[in-house]
């Protein structure tokens, strides 16, 4: 079932999502969505991506580009109770170099997000590692 909606885009480039649409495909106060733009096609797509109990980061970790080296890095994060809800990696320098963005819920967590990018490095797992909150 497909609706439509015709809204009014405020001063700030803010869209109010009326609540039926809300209602009809689950979307929250406090909930993260995903906001896609196809700019070729000039379509914004905005879907429900977690519950709103969730406390999302995005880690962008550069690594060595080995076999083994994403899983290491992964129990890494599950060992700290971090739990993975989309990831996306590449290779940048074939046999040398690696990169997996990765967004988590660190609501489970009890240690500092930034200390545990630095120990991610100082413990060999990765050649970089930064963090930012979606708060």
């Amino acid at each position: 079932m497909d609706t439509n909606e015709i809204i009014r885009v405020n001063e700030k480039g803010e869209v109010y999502i009326p609540q039926n649409i809300r209602d009809l495909v689950g979307i929250v106060e406090g909930m993260h969505v995903i906001v896609r733009a196809d700019v070729e096609r000039r379509v914004i797509q905005i879907t429900p991506f977690t519950a709103d109990e969730v406390d999302l980061v995005e880690f962008k970790i550069t690594l060595g580009d080995i076999p083994g080296a994403l899983a290491k890095c992964a129990t890494f994060l599950g060992n700290y109770n971090i739990n993975l809800v989309a990831s996306e990696a590449r290779t940048i320098q074939k046999g040398e170099l690696a990169e997996w963005i990765v967004v988590a819920d660190i609501s489970k967590c009890k240690c500092n997000i930034r200390d545990l990018c630095k120990q991610f490095v100082a413990e060999g797992y990765a050649k970089n590692a930064i963090c930012r909150s979606f708060h």
